[in-house]
């Protein structure tokens, strides 16, 4: 069902950065919560109340400690731009099963391989990244989401609330638009006039079950963890990388063919002079025949302009916001990988991606599930170490989704 809206009467909660003016904060943290047993929903929703409340001055800049004995501001902090946003998970409406649940909100960590071919970590290096409750932060500085972090976790120990911090996890964006891969990232990304489209919960026609009233108007937050193997990707000559990436590498121009002798040939008069941002270096044209080990390429199988049987592409679009990452093990080794963050209007979009043969439900990342002699291979690059599934409801007061209550 599709409707045509002005931007500027959205509902969709901050740190959702789909319009063309947004800059995306560079600094990400997400802060997962549980709330404690034997709390009933009122008490629930006045801790959360309480909670967004603060968030709200932080915003501005407002630090409770650093209010005068009066309560009166005389002395603010820089703020950062930053962004919160409130999610509820599975887990909350197994918590509360008299709540309105959506349909496709389930627990993805009660899966014992919740994707085909991205399997989660051993269990050693798994975090928790499920809760009742997710806390979004972004902004354009690390101490402006570190503080925030901080400060729920001061109001819940002076004020006693019922809450228990899960875990939180760390991100940030790179300016030099690149992944760890060393591959530009983000090129194909929905244009910004589609992305609110892709995001936004609206009434569903007959006969796709409907969202709970109280998400019209909001999205979902589908958050993975993943942890990037760059040693085996370093392993691999670029050729081979660009292959399986489909773009070159120095330029992130799309490859239009594979020649006899296994070298990719990026599209013809790429880079565009002043057409950097042109719908031909986004989206790479469809391989012509022949050239099946090129359509088996990431950008070919995580692009959604492409039909894959029964699926269109307005059944499975996604926005996604990736924020990086990289933290210290023992023995002197390093993990990084990326915060996979995507919005959506139904969850079903993003496992639709990651299940169906074409697209990444016979791939870890990239390359053909068979391949001939001399042909570059898939390569297990990716594990999922920690994720979640939130309802993400629209703006409301006293804090998103409080109707549920």
């Amino acid at each position: 069902m599709s409707r045509i809206v002005a931007a500027d009467d959205s509902r969709l909660q901050e740190g959702i950065y789909f319009r063309k003016e947004d800059r995306t904060g560079s600094c990400y943290r997400l802060l997962v919560l549980n709330i404690n047993p034997d709390t009933s929903r009122a008490k629930a929703k006045a801790a959360i109340a309480i909670v967004w409340a603060m968030l709200e001055e932080l915003k501005q800049g407002v630090v409770t400690e650093l209010r005068a004995a009066d309560g009166s501001v005389s002395v603010g902090v820089p703020h950062g731009n930053l962004k919160c946003l409130l999610g509820f998970g599975a887990r909350l409406f197994d918590r509360y099963p008299d709540l309105s649940r959506p349909n496709e909100l389930k627990r993805l960590g009660d899966q014992p391989s919740p994707f085909p071919s991205l399997h989660w970590s051993a269990d050693a290096d798994r975090d928790a990244g499920e809760g009742e409750l997710a806390l979004q932060f972004t902004a354009d500085t690390e101490l402006a989401v570190a503080r925030a972090v901080v400060e729920v976790w001061m109001l819940i120990k002076s004020q006693r609330l019922p809450f228990e911090i899960v875990t939180f996890h760390s991100g940030f964006n790179r300016d030099d638009r690149r992944g760890w891969l060393g591959f530009h990232d983000g090129i194909s990304n929905i244009e910004y006039d589609q992305r609110r489209r892709a995001l936004e919960v609206v009434r569903r026609d007959p006969p796709l079950p409907p969202d709970p009233d109280w998400m019209l108007g909001g999205t979902y937050m589908g958050f993975l963890r993943l942890t990037v193997d760059l040693e085996a990707w370093r392993r691999l000559k670029r050729e081979e990388q660009e292959i399986l990436v489909g773009r070159d590498k120095l330029t992130g121009c799309p490859i239009e063919s594979i020649d006899q002798a296994m070298h990719p040939v990026p599209l013809a008069g790429c880079p565009f002079a002043n057409r950097a941002r042109s719908a031909e270096y986004k989206n790479a044209p469809l391989p012509p025949h022949g050239q099946e080990l090129l359509s088996a390429s990431h950008i070919q199988r995580a692009n959604l302009n492409r039909h894959r049987g029964p699926m269109t592409d307005d059944d499975n679009r996604i926005f996604r916001q990736g924020y990086e990452f990289v933290e210290p093990l023992r023995g002197g080794q390093l993990r990084l990988g990326l915060n996979f963050v995507s919005f959506q209007r139904n969850l079903m979009h993003l496992t639709n991606i990651l299940r169906t043969p074409g697209w990444l439900g016979n791939a870890n990342f990239g390359g053909p599930a068979v391949t001939q002699p001399g042909e570059p291979r898939g390569i297990d690059l990716v594990e999922l170490m920690s994720g979640g599934y939130y309802a993400v409801p629209p703006k409301g007061d006293p804090f998103p989704g409080a109707a549920i209550f």
